[in-house]
């Protein structure tokens, strides 16, 4: 055997060693220490991290524009007992959940404060959908008493108004009345299904119109994602949204 090939065969062992050797360390932080490092418009731009970052940003800024639909007219939110855009999402997430659950009634699953941004008129981006709607909330079904029930008429009634869909009702000194629900008189001796959000169900905005559940179903879709499903779904129909105020929701305080 030449010199040059022990050479070689030697090299491969050490190598090898060195390999297996270090597949078999483990390591454990012995020490860490926390700074933070401000950055503004005087730091120092640093090539090498906006080269590591610069194609996320460009693969996320691509997928952040990507438009899924367009709506006809701008859809707006106020403190309106009814708005366009707490009808738009009410009946989107009303539209998807019915999908996979065709027993559901109506729709809470929103309140005016978990409306986060207009749509303009035109076309919807991705990015749209994610400032209306930012958090990560689930839609959950719930099949509720009629005397809960109630108690949703009566958290709608006393805040003039809430986004809603498969329910109508008037309201008056902050009662509600005159209400129907799928078309029909509510009944306080009946049994109804309601969609909503786990933030509502489990009491958020300062609500427990919907505690204690009959029954609680999870369906594992994000509130955002049915939002985006219903205008896809739509835009692939050829159809453009067209919400419309239809008196859901009407207040009288005279």
């Amino acid at each position: 055997m030449s010199d040059k090939k022990v050479k070689s065969k030697l090299a491969f062992l050490v190598v090898s060693v060195l390999v297996l050797s270090s597949c078999n360390k483990h390591f454990t932080v012995q020490d860490n220490a926390y700074k933070e490092y401000g950055i503004d418009n005087q730091s120092e731009v640093d090539s090498s991290v906006v080269k590591y970052y610069m194609p996320y940003k460009q693969q996320m800024e691509a997928e952040m524009n990507r438009v899924i639909g367009e709506t006809e007219q701008e859809l707006t939110k106020s403190s309106d007992p009814e708005t366009l855009l707490g009808n738009f999402f009410s009946d989107a997430t009303l539209t998807e959940a019915l999908k996979i659950d065709p027993s559901v009634q109506f729709a809470l699953s929103t309140t005016k404060g978990g409306l986060r941004n207009t749509l303009p008129k035109g076309n919807i981006t991705v990015s749209g959908i994610f400032e209306l709607m930012p958090f990560e909330n689930e839609l959950v079904i719930l099949k509720l008493s009629g005397a809960s029930v109630q108690k949703v008429i009566d958290f709608i009634a006393s805040k003039n108004g809430q986004p809603v869909a498969g329910i109508r009702m008037k309201i008056k000194n902050n009662v509600g009345y005159d209400v129907t629900i799928s078309g029909k008189p509510f009944d306080i001796n009946q049994t109804y299904t309601v969609l909503t959000s786990d933030y509502l169900a489990n009491n958020g905005d300062d609500q427990s119109c919907m505690a204690n559940p009959l029954e609680r179903k999870n369906i594992g879709l994000k509130v955002r994602d049915a939002l985006m499903d219903y205008i896809g779904g739509q835009t692939k129909n050829g159809k453009k949204i067209n919400t419309q105020l239809d008196g859901r929701i009407s207040v009288t305080n005279e």
